[in-house]
């Protein structure tokens, strides 16, 4: 890198310093894709900076690569996985949800063990998750699998962890199919937690098992909002028409997102029933609801050739 290549880093880093954060956007792209001696200089500078401007920068930093997928402001966030601050931890492992760079395990594991902040280490249970499944479908080696679902078993099955730890957990490993993780549902499922329990059904929709389909249909009818919900999500992952019948009538639920949720999965199952009930939204649901059939349709559309006769 040139010495003009260089100061004109330093002098961006110096407009960051002193402008007001919403003004920043122009600025921070001139972070993405930072080479060795650049990094150099962001790691010698950041440190300088107060907390709370750490935290704001971050997370502008988060939003500007939401909406440029073409910045790269990953060696960045993975500098920024060891900050001081928790905030701006959890809110770089955050921004690295679209990362697949194997090389992240490794840190993932580490917060979601050991971070002394229980936000940071939910946000890295999430991540693994993301990396467990990418394992299971084949796209990581499976020794790093392995690794990702040890970590997430210890951590579930961990009695002193707090039920939001666990509960993550539980949602993370859910992606592998083994009887022990099978187990650990049907434990969850049965626990006095309603939190364990939703998670549970989140659980069950992820691991895509017929199996569980009895179970989820029996929770749509659900007194708890929450139970519902989760339970009309997972019946959109399950991707069975055999569910239909059965989230048409929470297209009425008393909660709107219950009523959403059931839109959606309903999109991702398809069928004539399913097309129907949502070209009847259409027409005389309100302005969130016909939104989201829309939505839906164009994505059974897109998925399953045009609708045409099936309505």
């Amino acid at each position: 890198m040139t010495t003009d290549a260089f100061m004109t880093l330093e002098y961006y880093l110096q407009e960051l310093t002193k402008e007001d954060v919403r003004s920043k956007h122009s600025l921070l792209v001139h972070l993405s894709a930072l080479n060795d001696e650049e990094m150099e200089q962001f790691r010698t500078w950041w440190p300088s900076l107060p907390t709370e401007q750490r935290r704001k920068l971050i997370a502008r930093l988060v939003t500007v690569a939401e909406d440029n997928v073409e910045m790269d402001f990953i060696g960045v966030l993975r500098y920024c996985l060891k900050d001081d601050d928790p905030k701006v931890r959890e809110l770089a492992v955050s921004g690295l949800w679209e990362c697949d760079d194997h090389n992240l395990v490794g840190p993932l594991m580490s917060l979601a063990k050991d971070d002394p902040s229980e936000e940071v280490r939910i946000s890295a249970l999430l991540a693994l998750g993301k990396f467990g499944a990418l394992a299971e479908s084949g796209k990581l080696l499976r020794r790093e699998g392995e690794r990702i679902k040890e970590t997430l078993m210890s951590l579930l099955e961990d009695n002193r962890g707090s039920i939001e730890v666990r509960r993550r957990a539980l949602e993370a490993v859910s992606c592998f199919n083994a009887p022990r993780v099978r187990e650990l549902i049907r434990w969850a499922y049965s626990a006095p937690e309603i939190k364990l329990r939703i998670s549970a059904l989140y659980a069950m929709g992820r691991t895509s098992d017929p199996a569980w389909m009895s179970t989820l249909i029996k929770e749509i009818s659900s007194k708890e909002t929450d139970i519902r919900y989760e339970a009309a999500c997972a019946c959109g992952e399950m991707g069975e028409e055999e569910a239909v019948p059965y989230l048409i009538p929470l297209i009425e639920d008393e909660d709107s997102e219950v009523q959403i949720a059931a839109i959606k999965s309903l999109g991702a199952i398809g069928g004539v029933l399913a097309k129907r009930a949502l070209r009847r939204c259409v027409k005389t649901g309100d302005e969130a609801i016909q939104e989201a059939a829309n939505e839906a349709l164009q994505q059974l559309d897109v998925d399953g050739g045009t609708l045409g006769s099936s309505f």
